[in-house]
């Protein structure tokens, strides 16, 4: 049974690395596909959305060699600190523009829940990091 857990642990990781690549690929080439939305400013917030998806990659590529239960959840924490400032930026700079004034205002509501669930997420990560707790709730 642990060695099943293991396994599909390293392919969560293993996927996660995926997803974070087709997404570096998607948010690098968004301004070349002129998508009506994503304005120029844009290049503004690129740099943290590119510094939080290397992050995710290094941080998934770590875990799947080396994933003591309390380094988990330090990378996690850090990821999750990344991620929470380029979420930041993004809510600071908005460089979209719906043409909307409710679609603009409804983005703005999910980056700042996004935050939210971050911030939640480094609270329960930073939790179990101090504890020692493997979960919250056992099975």
């Amino acid at each position: 049974m642990e060695r099943i857990k293991k396994r599909e642990e390293k392919l969560g990781y293993l996927g996660a690395i995926i997803v974070s690549l087709i997404f570096f690929y998607i948010v690098n080439n968004l301004l070349n596909w002129h998508i009506y939305f994503v304005t120029n400013a844009f290049n503004e917030v690129l740099w943290i959305i590119n510094l939080s998806i290397l992050a995710t990659i290094i941080g998934n590529g770590l875990l799947l060699f080396y994933s003591p239960i309390r380094f988990i959840h330090s990378v996690k924490i850090i990821i999750n600190i990344i991620s929470f400032i380029a979420l930041y930026v993004m809510y600071e700079v908005f460089p979209f523009n719906f043409y909307n004034s409710f679609y603009n205002w409804g983005f703005n509501i999910l980056l700042v829940l996004g935050m939210i669930g971050i911030v939640i997420a480094t609270i329960v990560e930073s939790y179990l990091l101090l504890t020692g707790k493997l979960k919250l709730i056992e099975n």
